[in-house]
């Protein structure tokens, strides 16, 4: 607390010592009782405004220890609860009651926040399933088609919606996704190659050609979540391939784990949109000018579950060249703090 405020608040106290010690003044002066020695009615008075000073310095330097913690806690945006004060005074039990009274509130509104969150959560669960039901039944229909050409078209778009309603299952997941998440060891070249099963139909449609090499390696990550981020980056690909494509998926060892990399050919992103590819909603000049416009969400929630599985991903790209993404996947030990 600044002196400046502190004497502010305790103005009132000020000019009732001032008034006090006046009449006093006044009334000794007029019955002279120092019979006109007024140097010791100034000495008293000396020794009042001191003693007064002292209790004042006191009451200040008590008050600045007292809420130290607490002026602290505010400052730095930590909890408050272990610097609550113990409420002593009319004061502190005010102000007690009232930072108990916000946090009841507060818990009350977080609390009705999760319940509406799952219930959502819920029903999107409940949608995802239901709707891969006529999903299904789409594709069975396409194969009975006489028309190739439009049995293909239509399985080019059931591949399309299944990836979006896969993507809509896990972005409702991503704000609580590690009341289900497993780590285990995952075979690196097993799950790249289940990923790219999902989306073989497209990467045939597109003409996109898949290379693998040196992807016998074990990791240690949740299955569910690194599957979802390898269908975002494929699907990506392509979306943003050239009329012949090329997919590579390499890995190597790092001091602390492993690295997988992620190139493809296609045509690539511009260099001041580079950082932001991961930003929620940011589509840059790729996702407007592109037939299927891009959402800007995809890789937005593949950053956020890289992050929350504490792994790391890095980009890189060259215009009209390739797009490479980085993988980092840690030893067992860098895990134990999640």
């Amino acid at each position: 607390m600044k002196r400046i405020k502190f004497l502010k608040d305790k103005f009132k106290y000020i000019i009732f010592f001032i008034i006090i010690i006046t009449i006093v003044n006044i009334y000794l002066f007029s019955i002279d009782i120092f019979e006109k020695q007024y140097e010791e009615l100034l000495y008293l008075n000396f020794l009042i405004l001191i003693i007064i000073l002292i209790f004042f310095i006191i009451d200040y330097i008590n008050l600045k220890n007292k809420y130290h913690d607490i002026q602290k806690c505010i400052e730095s945006n930590e909890d408050i609860d272990k610097y609550l004060i113990k409420g002593q005074s009319i004061e502190e039990n005010i102000m007690k009651a009232i930072i108990e009274n916000l946090k009841s509130k507060s818990n009350e509104e977080i609390k009705e926040y999760k319940k509406s969150l799952k219930e959502l959560d819920e029903y999107m669960a409940k949608w995802i399933h239901e709707i891969k039901i006529p999903i299904s039944a789409l594709n069975m229909i396409s194969d009975r088609l006489n028309n190739v050409e439009n049995s293909i078209d239509i399985k080019n778009q059931v591949a399309k919606i299944n990836f979006l309603v896969n993507s809509i299952l896990y972005s409702s997941r991503s704000s609580s996704m590690f009341e289900d998440v497993f780590f285990n060891k995952v075979n690196l070249d097993k799950v790249i190659k289940s990923s790219i099963k999902n989306n073989s139909f497209l990467l045939i449609k597109n003409n996109i050609e898949v290379s693998l090499e040196n992807l016998d390696y074990t990791v240690f990550t949740d299955i569910k979540c690194i599957s979802y981020i390898l269908d975002q980056i494929i699907n990506n690909a392509i979306k943003y391939s050239k009329e012949e494509g090329k997919i590579e998926f390499t890995a190597k060892d790092i001091d602390n784990g492993v690295v997988l990399s992620i190139k493809d050919y296609g045509i690539g992103i511009n260099e001041e949109d580079i950082g932001r590819v991961f930003d929620k909603g940011f589509t840059g000049s790729n996702g407007r000018d592109r037939l299927y416009k891009s959402t800007g969400m995809g890789l937005y929630f593949a950053k956020n579950m890289v992050d929350k599985l504490g792994h790391k991903i890095e980009i890189n790209s060259q215009k009209d060249k390739f797009t490479s993404f980085n993988i980092y996947f840690y030893d067992i030990s860098d895990y134990l703090n999640l």
